[in-house]
């Protein structure tokens, strides 16, 4: 009988789905976004290739990233996000300010953020995670920051005030990203309010 060396182990499988609930701007706040992105992209000197309309979303509960679907933790997450979602009721959201988040050296994210525009979406995520917690599901910090991000960039912006890009928030997400692939989230579900 052999005996593997120290140095024989397998890699870690490629990790590539991620899964996760959003709000998604409307067609009007896109539209915005999208001149606001060129705008503020032009001013500060940016390179970096804006988010795809279809893309756009505002994160609330990361399930996390995968090697293949989950099914059981979507099942119920789906159950937990029903029950949030059929005491919501639809809220606007306004976010009136663009700056770069300096979490990491490079390619770091350039966001729009907002003051009391966003209580509305800090509200549905304390919700959301305390019904996926209650569903046995972990991982959703207490401190949350909603944010829409623009794109990345290795230009650092300072918080600016911008125009208020604002929409009626009328239903959650349950999104599935295919990581490090250049293709359209799949929306697993959906839960209007």
């Amino acid at each position: 009988m052999s005996q593997g060396s120290l140095f024989d182990f397998e890699p870690p499988p490629k990790l590539t789905e991620r899964i996760f609930f959003a709000i998604a701007p409307d067609a009007q706040a896109i539209a915005q976004i999208g001149a606001l992105t060129a705008q503020l992209k032009a001013r500060h000197g940016m390179q970096g290739r804006a988010i795809a309309d279809a893309k756009l979303h505002c994160t609330l509960c990361n399930l996390g990233d995968f090697t293949g679907m989950p099914d059981a933790l979507l099942a119920r997450a789906t159950q937990a996000a029903a029950l949030v979602a059929a005491s919501t009721h639809a809220f606007s959201v306004s976010f009136d300010t663009a700056q770069t988040f300096i979490n990491r050296a490079r390619n770091r994210p350039f966001v729009l953020t907002g003051g009391d525009g966003v209580t509305g979406v800090t509200a549905l995520y304390r919700n959301l995670a305390g019904g996926l917690l209650k569903a046995g599901i972990s991982g959703n910090p207490a401190s949350y920051t909603p944010h829409l991000t623009l794109l990345y960039d290795d230009v650092t912006a300072a918080p600016e005030g911008v125009e208020p890009v604002e929409w009626p928030v009328r239903e959650l997400l349950l999104l599935h990203s295919h990581i490090g692939q250049a293709r359209p989230y799949n929306v697993l579900a959906r839960w209007r309010f």
